[in-house]
């Protein structure tokens, strides 16, 4: 299976919000209150520059969104969504290892992110550390963070 990644596109952003939900309410937890919260229906318009999605056979399955200012310390790895289908098949990994590189390009000397408990050992096992548990609008979560290798940029 070949999988191209890109950078997200404007057009992009229904699909994104409908694979973010399918992907959310894949796992079977907070089902209601899945679907009652706009935020998990929709990639946020000023995000979609920050999302790389990756294309199977022309169709998005997956996507995550990296958000970090240039030169900062710290990225926040804001979503990562695979197609269910498609779990367990290296696509979360591709998109993983894409947004440590973009965020270590833009500088950071971390990555941060926030797992459920479903998440948390794809995490571990990509080398992120526990760091501590956060309050989400749906149960703890744990607060992770992996260090970046850091980027030379020769002039």
């Amino acid at each position: 299976m070949a999988v191209f990644i890109r950078v997200a596109h404007d057009k992009d952003r229904v699909v994104l919000g409908a694979l973010k939900l399918r992907s959310s309410l894949a796992w079977g937890d907070h089902v209601e209150e899945l679907k009652a919260l706009p935020e998990t229906q929709e990639v946020r318009t000023e995000h979609v520059p920050n999302a790389i999605v990756a294309e199977v056979g022309g169709e998005i399955v997956g996507f995550v969104t990296v958000l970090s200012k240039k030169g900062a310390v710290r990225a926040e790895l804001e979503d990562l969504f695979v197609a269910p289908e498609l779990w367990r098949t290296g696509i979360g990994r591709e998109l993983l290892a894409e947004a440590e590189r973009r965020a270590a390009e833009l500088g950071a000397l971390s990555l941060h992110v926030v797992a459920g408990e479903q998440a948390r050992p794809f995490y571990e096992a990509s080398g992120y550390r526990f760091a501590g548990m956060v309050s989400t609008d749906f149960a703890p979560a744990a607060e992770m963070f992996k260090d970046l290798p850091q980027v030379c940029n020769q002039s």
